[in-house]
Order: structure tokens, then C-alpha cells, then sequence
């Protein structure tokens, strides 16, 4: 079991979820391009000097290539170096529906709640440290059973080894002294051995 799992087993036993809580809301203009792209940027309005940006399905943002673009209510940006270099809004009427759209798009804005059943992080902390703990404690239990079982089967192996029968050593043979029938018996039991 992985100690990814153990701790899941852990918030499971516990029934524990999860969630990011977000402090501070975040705001930003959404606009539509007439191509019915949507295109992004991290301040309330589109405005010359904001940076403008697309969001790819990742959720990175991808500044806007330079160039003329034509909103959805008729309003025109021009962008150079992902920045809003110019703004031409389009007539009255457009406008008026370009403040309800921009009305519209901030009541969609979601704002995060702390709920009463969060956890802090300190008692997340600690779950997580019970189960690195309990983890620890099973490795050093099979860390012990394995030098239990390879002591053991070097036991087994010493035991099982057969040693080769020692050699007798003999004295050296003086050959100046014997025959030569002699000689040769004695070159032949040096060497048969």
C-alpha cells in the first residue's frame, strides 16, 4: 500500500474532504471576439496598458497576438505585445449592451465560502504525519522480518556446505637417495594424490 493510499484510507476513516479555499475573489473583463473566441484580461475592463490574453483548455493564459481585433458588441481593440494598445468603442446602443453583458458576467463571477465543515492545516498536517508514521513502523517491521530470514538461510547454507577432505601432506622425498624403480613410485604417489 502506498503511502498515497494510506493517507486517503486515512481521510476516508475520517471523513475527510478536501477543499481549496480562496480568500480573495478574483475579478477580470471577459470579452468575445466577433469569431466567437473568448479572450481575457486581469483587469476589470478592457483599457489601453491592460494586458489581454487567451485561455487555452490547460487554463494557461496565452497573450494575444498583436493585431486588430473586433469585439462581439462592435467595439474594436488594437493589441501590440499582448497590451492593449487602443480602444474604439462602438455607437450608443452596442454600449449599453455591452454594460449589461459586463453586469451579467460579474454576478457569474463565483466567490468561494468558507465552509464550517474545513479543515485546518494543522490537523491535515498531523493526519498526513499518522500516516507517514504508520508507514515507517510496517517498513521497519519488514526491514526486520527480511534480516530475520536472511540470517536464517545463511544459517542453512553454512551447514549445507561440504568441506573438501583435507590433504595429507608428506614429508619430501630425498630422490638422489632411492632407485629409479623407486623414484618413479615415488614421482607417481606425489602426483595421484
Amino acid at each position: 500500500m502506498t503511502l498515497k493510499e494510506r493517507i486517503s484510507d486515512l481521510f476516508e476513516k475520517y471523513s475527510v474532504q478536501l477543499e481549496v479555499e480562496e480568500k480573495a475573489e478574483v475579478k477580470f473583463a471577459v470579452a468575445t471576439l466577433d469569431s466567437g473566441q473568448e479572450i481575457q484580461t486581469d483587469a476589470e475592463a478592457f483599457a489601453v496598458g491592460v494586458s489581454v490574453f487567451v485561455v487555452n483548455d490547460e487554463g494557461e493564459q496565452i497573450p494575444l497576438p498583436d493585431g486588430d481585433y473586433t469585439l462581439a458588441d462592435g467595439s474594436m481593440l488594437v493589441v501590440a505585445e499582448g497590451v492593449v494598445a487602443e480602444v474604439n468603442e462602438a455607437s450608443e446602443e452596442p454600449a449599453v449592451e455591452a454594460e449589461e453583458d459586463k453586469e451579467e458576467e460579474m454576478s457569474e463571477v463565483e466567490e468561494v465560502e468558507a465552509s464550517s465543515d474545513v479543515l485546518t492545516r494543522e490537523e491535515v498536517a498531523g493526519m498526513i504525519a499518522e500516516a507517514i508514521e504508520a508507514t515507517k513502523a510496517e517498513f521497519a517491521s519488514q526491514i526486520e522480518d527480511r534480516d530475520a530470514k536472511i540470517t536464517e538461510l545463511s544459517k542453512q547454507a553454512t551447514k549445507s556446505i561440504s568441506r573438501a577432505p583435507k590433504m595429507e601432506v608428506q614429508p619430501p622425498v630425498d630422490l638422489s637417495k632411492l632407485s629409479l624403480t623407486e623414484r618413479v613410485a615415488a614421482i607417481h604417489n606425489q602426483f595421484s594424490k
